[in-house]
C-alpha cells in the first residue's frame, strides 16, 4: 500500500464527517471508543500542561478532529497535513475564525519554513511519527530545536514499539513485515532509547510515556515528551 494511498486516498471512501475511519483511529474498521479518545486527549494536555497564551503547531493533523477538544486550553492552533482532502475536512468542520489555521503540505518541509517558528510554543505529533523516515524524524527535531526558540515542548504520540513487534505480527499470525518502512501499513517501528538520544542530541530531555492498560494501543504503542531545560 503506497503512502499515497494510505494518507491520501484511503479517506475519501468515508463520510465528510466519518473523521476516525478517515484517519483510522479504529479497532476492527469501527471509530474507537469516546472513552479512548478522551484518554489521548487528556495524555497530551496533561504532557503539554497548556497555558491560555500557547500557539500549538500540530504536524499531521489529519481532519483536526482529535485536534479540536485543545483549542479552548490555547490560544491559537496551527495544523499541517499533506491530504488535501483531510484538511478540507479540517476546515470544513473545525475552523474557528482567527483561531485555527490549517496547510497542506509535507510535515518536515512546513516545519523548515514556518513563518510563524518563533511563535510556537508547543508541537504535537500524535499518530504520524511512524509514516516518516528515520532521517526525517531526525531533521524535524534538530529544526524544531534549533529555529523554534519559544517551543518548550514537544509531544509524540502514538509510537509503534519495536520490542514489542514481535508480539504484535505473530498474534495476527504476520511472518511477512517490516518494522522500518514508512510506507507500510504501520511504518517505521521505534523503541523508545532511539528517541532519548534524538531528542537529547537536539537539546531536550526525554520522558518515555504509556497509556493506561484499558486503550485501545496500549499494548504495542508508547508515547515521547521532549521538554527544552529551563
Amino acid at each position: 500500500m503506497s503512502d499515497d494511498y494510505l494518507h491520501k486516498e484511503y479517506p475519501k471512501q468515508f463520510d465528510r464527517d466519518a473523521f476516525w475511519q478517515q484517519i483510522k483511529r479504529t479497532v476492527n474498521g469501527k471509530p474507537v471508543s469516546e472513552q479512548d479518545i478522551q484518554m489521548i486527549v487528556d495524555q497530551i494536555s496533561g504532557a503539554l500542561r497548556f497555558r491560555p497564551g500557547d500557539v500549538l503547531l500540530d504536524l499531521g493533523c489529519g481532519n483536526a478532529a482529535l485536534a479540536s477538544y485543545l483549542f479552548d486550553s490555547i490560544s491559537e492552533y496551527h495544523g499541517v497535513d499533506f491530504s488535501e482532502y483531510l484538511v478540507g475536512v479540517a476546515r470544513e468542520f473545525f475552523s474557528i475564525p482567527g483561531k485555527t489555521h490549517f496547510y497542506c503540505g509535507d510535515a518536515v518541509e512546513a516545519t523548515l519554513e514556518f513563518p510563524e517558528a518563533s511563535r510556537i510554543t508547543q508541537v504535537l505529533v500524535y499518530g504520524v511519527i511512524s509514516y516518516l523516515s528515520a532521517d526525517s524524524v531526525s531533521t524535524l527535531l534538530k529544526t524544531i530545536g534549533s529555529q523554534y526558540g519559544a517551543c518548550e515542548r514537544i509531544f509524540i504520540g502514538n509510537v509503534p514499539d519495536k520490542k514489542k513487534a514481535a508480539d504484535f505480527f505473530q498474534r495476527r499470525n504476520v511472518v511477512d513485515y517490516r518494522l522500518d518502512d514508512p510506507q507500510s501499513p504501520i511504518g517505521v517501528w521505534w523503541r523508545a532509547d532511539e528517541f532519548v538520544v534524538l531528542g537529547e542530541a537536539c537539546g531536550f530531555n526525554v520522558d518515555i510515556m504509556t497509556m493506561p492498560n484499558d486503550f485501545y494501543g496500549a499494548g504495542y504503542r508508547f508515547d515521547v515528551l521532549m521538554t527544552r531545560p529551563v
